[in-house]
């Protein structure tokens, strides 16, 4: 059987010899319109000045391009001729801030540290350990350092006049252990233990507030001073009176509840109070308003408006209280009268009954 000749199929060889030539002619290309652009780069013969990248300084600029010569904003555009210096790029390699300052060990001696005076007279236990362990971490120093120790030594005075608030005075404890074996708990109150060593009351509330570490050991062992009394024994350290209005004072009123103190009241609650008044004053307001011109409506319709437009203001309020007081007569005859609740003792059954007839408080 005879068959139409087709055309042999292209060997692998073949179509990669086609594809290296079509390679190397765009190669050709490249480098043919690279000569081109570096050609008009010269301007009768003469090198032009580029102050950066491919860009080119030319007299004209062309319309539909940006001219690239001006860094760092809009584009400019700079005279035929004229020249720019480059502004020099000196970056810091890996900069990463300032070093911190850390105090030095001659600067974290004693002889260097401040001496502060604590009054506890009428301070709350809390707040005042809270302060005393701050200065003695150095925490308020501006050279503080959590590796480093720069704090105060502190003097705390009046230790026996320290209060607690609500009914701790009665029934806070103190336990201890001396010899940690069982059978050996020691348990005191907080107002016998002001008596007999008020000092312990400061010491043990401090010991609380700090970390328990061994510098933090250091440092409570060594520069808290306490004194039952106004007086101490470190004058000739002339030691500076940290400011005790910083610190919460226990006043009697901290023992009763939010909502019942004075300054709650004068200022939250009163304040609440009257907003409440003025909205019910205005819901009042409104109703009695509707009521009002209901009746006048209704009144108009009875005696006709000519004759409402003579009366005064005055003599319409009296005829709608006659009126609301017909209405309130109508509505309640034949009901019995509701007698007042007996009075009785409290959480019992018992009436409470007048010793005399005319005297309105003498119950018995």
């Amino acid at each position: 059987m005879l068959r139409p000749e087709s055309s042999p199929e292209p060997s692998p060889c073949r179509r990669g010899r086609q594809a290296s030539a079509c390679a190397l002619l765009a190669v050709v290309f490249a480098i043919a319109w690279s000569w081109t652009l570096e050609a008009e780069a010269f301007v009768s013969g003469i090198p032009v000045d580029r102050p950066a990248g491919h860009s080119v300084i030319v007299s004209k600029l062309p319309e539909g391009m940006t001219c690239l010569a001006a860094r760092g904003g809009e584009a400019q555009v700079i005279p035929y001729g004229e020249t720019r210096e480059r502004q020099e790029w000196d970056p810091i390699p890996q900069w990463r801030g300032e070093k911190s300052f850390h105090p030095s060990k001659e600067l974290q001696a004693d002889k260097y540290r401040q001496w502060y005076h604590f009054d506890a007279e009428g301070k709350t236990l809390g707040h005042l350990a809270q302060a005393i362990s701050t200065c003695l971490r150095g925490k308020n120093n501006p050279l503080y350092d959590p590796i480093r120790d720069v704090g105060a030594f502190v003097i705390v005075t009046n230790c026996e006049r320290v209060r607690v608030s609500g009914k701790k005075y009665h029934y806070k404890l103190y336990l201890r252990n001396t010899v940690d074996r069982p059978g050996h708990m020691k348990v005191e109150r907080f107002k016998d233990i002001q008596k007999r060593f008020p000092e312990r009351i400061i010491m043990r509330a401090v010991w609380g507030s700090l970390p328990k570490t061994p510098t933090c050991k250091r440092i409570f062992k060594d520069r808290l001073k306490l004194f039952a009394g106004p007086n101490h024994l470190y004058y000739h350290k002339d030691p500076v009176q940290y400011p005790m209005h910083t610190i919460k004072d226990c006043t009697p009123t901290q023992n009763k509840r939010r909502n019942l103190r004075v300054q709650w009241l004068r200022e939250v609650k009163q304040e609440k109070d009257l907003k409440v008044a003025k909205w019910e004053q205005e819901k009042e307001d409104n109703i009695k308003l509707k009521l009002y011109k209901k009746f006048l409506h209704g009144h108009f319709k009875k005696i006709g408006t000519e004759a409402a437009g003579e009366m005064t203001l005055k003599e319409m309020t009296i005829e709608a209280d006659k009126q609301r007081m017909q209405r309130i007569y109508t509505e309640r005859i034949g009901q019995e009268v509701q007698k007042p609740a007996p009075s009785i003792y409290i959480k019992s059954g018992i009436e409470r009954k007048r010793i005399g007839e005319n005297k309105p408080g003498a119950w018995r």
